[in-house]
């Protein structure tokens, strides 16, 4: 970077800060409203501070003059300019605050209730509930399910969309600009372009601005959910107590998804005849590279809806490309008088290990298999391949990719 963008990339992530802090604070509409201001009159002072230095920019004109062209026509950045005169010289922006509320009991969001309003921003959890008996929801169901929240801020001059979104594609156009700016050894100018993908910390969500809660007798209850991302561990340690797992015996990573699916597979068998029990893990993948582990702590089944939300959202931050999961589960015979009965809850359930993994592209593989205990012993059964036709528990991963197709 050259020196004479400096001080406007100081200003870029001055902003990114500020837009951070809204997020922080979007269920508090005064700490938000401050937070989006700060970062509205950030962004404009990046290109302030740019005009500035321009003169010490090598062929400053030949390269500035088409992305000023580039940057009018788009209708973020247009807003921008507009939303920074309004909170300077009139006060804040003009707010709507929406919110969605959606009584959540299965992996596919069309199952699930869903209503949304406009609402007073010190809506309590107690009208909120109030709001859903309104709606007839059946009390079996909310018992089961969770209250998903999902508060939507958007400017009324700009009300197609939500207010953080449009900040985030205004940060991104801004240091695409500043990314482009010649060197001081250079006079090469390049065609402006736009990056279309912001910084998997900025990555904005539903997930990110909503607030789960579960019924409680007559009362919604704040619930808070753990996904530990797993940590490198001492190599040489893990190599000592593990040195004949498969992934040691074959180190290098396979092209091909199948393939890969099964070496995890081996080796999750390996660990749980080795350890015992096995931890229920997630690996996303960005172009065949693991890119982030994740272990689920899930106290009751339907934390695995809100789970799977989450792991659908960090998969479209850091755009990840496939997935597999691995754990033990519990399996049953389907029970014909008792339908909607969970294999954990039949007489006659069993001990099973599974992975499941899916890629963008559309590939989809599940691996099952059997086991007992004797002893301190793992007796496997044989080992079950077949598709992912019908596993909901991974439809909101696969949605996400589908509205990127």
């Amino acid at each position: 970077m050259q020196q004479a963008v400096a001080p406007a990339f100081r200003r870029l992530f001055d902003a990114q800060a500020h837009w951070h802090g809204a997020l922080g604070h979007y269920f508090s509409p005064d700490e938000f409203r401050r937070a989006i201001n700060a970062c509205i009159q950030e962004l404009r002072n990046v290109t302030f501070v740019l005009q500035n230095s321009k003169h010490d920019i090598p062929n400053s004109e030949a390269w500035y003059t088409p992305w000023q062209e580039k940057m009018h026509n788009t209708e973020s950045l247009r807003w921008l300019v507009e939303a920074r005169n309004r909170v300077v010289k009139k006060g804040d922006l003009d707010l709507n605050s929406l919110l969605s509320v959606a009584v959540v009991h299965s992996y596919i969001d069309a199952e699930n209730p869903a209503f949304e309003f406009e609402l007073s921003p010190n809506l309590s959890t107690e009208e909120v509930f109030g709001f859903i008996r309104t709606k007839q929801v059946p009390t079996t169901v909310l018992e089961r399910s969770y209250i998903k929240l999902e508060r939507k801020w958007v400017d009324k001059d700009s009300p197609k969309q939500e207010i953080l979104q449009m900040l985030g594609e205004c940060w991104s156009a801004i240091a695409s600009l500043l990314r482009d700016a010649p060197e001081s050894h250079t006079a090469d100018i390049g065609v402006p372009e736009i990056l279309s993908r912001l910084p998997p910390c900025m990555y904005q969500g539903s997930e990110s601005r909503s607030l789960w809660l579960r019924v409680q007798g007559t009362e919604l209850v704040p619930v808070n959910f753990a996904e530990t991302e797993v940590p490198l561990s001492n190599q040489e340690e893990v190599r000592n107590r593990y040195s004949d797992a498969p992934m040691f015996q074959n180190p290098s990573p396979s092209k091909d998804f199948g393939e890969t699916c099964e070496l995890y597979f081996q080796q999750a068998m390996y660990l749980l005849q080795k350890d015992g029990h096995h931890v229920h893990l997630v690996l996303l993948f960005v172009d065949s590279v693991p890119a982030k582990f994740m272990q689920l702590n899930n106290e009751v089944r339907a934390d695995k809806y809100r789970s799977m939300r989450l792991i659908a959202s960090e998969a479209e931050a850091i755009g990840a490309n496939s997935f597999i999961m691995i754990g033990e589960v519990w399996r049953a015979p389907f029970d014909p008088s008792n339908p909607d009965r969970f294999a954990v809850d039949s007489p006659e359930r069993s001990e099973a290990l599974s992975l499941v993994g899916a890629t963008k592209e559309g590939e989809g593989i599940a691996l099952d298999v059997g086991f007992r205990r004797e002893g301190d012993n793992i007796v496997f059964g044989t080992i079950e391949r077949h598709g992912i036709d019908g596993i909901n528990l991974i439809e909101p991963i696969l949605s996400v990719w589908r509205k990127q197709r």
